[in-house]
């Protein structure tokens, strides 16, 4: 049995079992969101950029991306589609760094749920402004605790697919606001491989208090890919901001 970082066993499964999410609805609306509030947008960073759905998505309507991802595992799926003007790097998103400056960056599906505690949280934002110019937008999502314990907690999921049968049990420690998810894959060939995922959850209250100290400014929170303001039902809270001005 072998024990994984995050996202090394799971990542040739990973589209399978995410094949419920509605891509292409979610890059409407982050594309809507882009064009809103950045003036003739043409370079866009994304954060978390896992197998590089959205990437490829960017890169086929003409703009030029760049994905950063941890696991070298999910960038060997991406590098499938990182074609055109869309490029892949291999980077820790609390410690990155690009010359240039990008019109607009993005980070989805929870990605910033996976910095444990707030001052990573910070050294995200802290990179991120290094990359903003001064018409340049950050759009990120957290996912919220009514989330975990509607869907995630104390819940076991099954998939098979490509020769491998995958358990994914979750169970969340409200005093930490930690949601961990256990992997088990097992292989046609007898492998077995253990990974074990760790999140924390953010309030919409932390998060802004987070994001004013840190020098953002916030134009604009949602619910789940709408418009609609977060509610007590809300899934994800979706944040659009941009770096404040000085006076």
């Amino acid at each position: 049995m072998e024990t994984s970082e995050p996202y090394t066993g799971l990542a040739e499964a990973y589209d399978y079992v995410l094949r419920h999410v509605d891509y292409e609805q979610w890059y409407r609306f982050i594309l809507n969101i882009m064009h809103s509030y950045v003036e003739c947008p043409e370079t866009v960073l994304e954060l978390g950029c896992g197998t590089g759905k959205f990437g490829a998505k960017f890169s086929a309507d003409n703009y030029r991306i760049f994905g950063v991802d941890l696991s070298l595992n999910m960038l060997r799926v991406a590098k499938t589609r990182a074609f055109r003007s869309f490029r892949i790097i291999c980077a820790d998103i609390r410690n990155f760094y690009f010359k240039k400056k990008f019109d607009f960056i993005f980070s989805v599906h929870d990605t910033i749920n996976y910095q444990l505690t707030a001052e990573d949280v910070r050294s995200v934002l802290r990179c991120v402004k290094q990359v903003m110019h001064d018409g340049s937008v950050f759009m990120f999502d957290i996912t919220t605790e009514h989330n975990i314990d509607r869907f995630f907690n104390n819940k076991t999921s099954y998939y098979k697919t490509r020769g491998m049968n995958i358990e994914w049990s979750n169970l969340y420690d409200r005093k930490k606001k930690h949601i961990i998810s256990s992997f088990t894959i097992r292989h046609s060939d007898g492998r077995i491989i253990n990974e074990e995922h760790t999140q924390r959850i953010y309030s919409e209250e932390e998060m802004r208090l987070i994001l004013d100290e840190e020098g953002f400014e916030i134009i604009e929170v949602c619910s789940d890919y709408t418009y609609n303001p977060p509610s007590d039902e809300t899934i994800m809270i979706n944040f659009v901001v941009k770096v404040k001005t000085e006076e």
